[in-house]
């Protein structure tokens, strides 16, 4: 009876009629799937940090700020990669072609891509963008995951990529606190 009634009152919430089909259409990924899509974005990560740490475009100290996180970034990989295995599903771990990255960050919406890295800001701005991605990739999948353990992962890995968040937008915005403000709110993605 709650669920029928919670499910009334976001129905009503949507403008939906109650039983209507919009909701009943929806079907709810599975563990699978929605932890693909994660696990395609953490890839894309990793070969964003590579290709950043490799432009010959960051100053020392950022260049040294950044080198862990492309640690942790794998790190993401792995994690992901696990638990979709132990589901069954095929679990890459490889890096992204660039062809695969551009298309997702196209997909993503993100401006600049992963071969035209000549300024620090360049890399800063594009790495900022993505680990916006990556904490929608992470958040989307906590409402419908199914396992527990699985939610945790996500919610660790969506901390971690709010860390990155903030500490590259201070490095983009020496001084200017306020810029490294996280966002209060997080936005899933597809």
């Amino acid at each position: 009876m709650a669920g029928a009634l919670a499910t009334a009152g976001v129905a009503l919430g949507l403008g939906l009629a109650p039983g209507s089909s919009a909701i009943a259409d929806s079907p709810v990924p599975s563990d699978t799937e929605l932890l693909a899509k994660t696990l395609k974005v953490e890839r894309l990560m990793v070969l964003a940090y590579e290709r950043v740490l490799a432009s010959g475009a960051l100053s020392a100290g950022v260049q040294r700020a950044l080198t862990p996180f492309l640690a942790q970034e794998r790190a993401h990989v792995s994690a992901v990669a696990a638990p979709l295995s132990r589901l069954g599903a095929p679990a890459p771990t490889g890096p992204l072609s660039l062809k695969a990255a551009s298309a997702a960050l196209d997909q993503h919406h993100v401006s600049g891509n992963l071969t035209g890295l000549r300024t620090e800001d360049d890399c800063l701005k594009l790495l900022v963008d993505l680990e916006s991605v990556a904490e929608g990739a992470a958040y989307t999948p906590i409402r419908h995951l199914r396992r527990p353990d699985l939610v945790t992962l996500c919610a660790q890995i969506m901390a971690c990529e709010a860390q990155h968040w903030t500490v590259l937008s201070g490095l983009r915005n020496p001084g200017q606190y306020v810029m490294s403000i996280p966002w209060p709110f997080v936005f899933g993605s597809s």
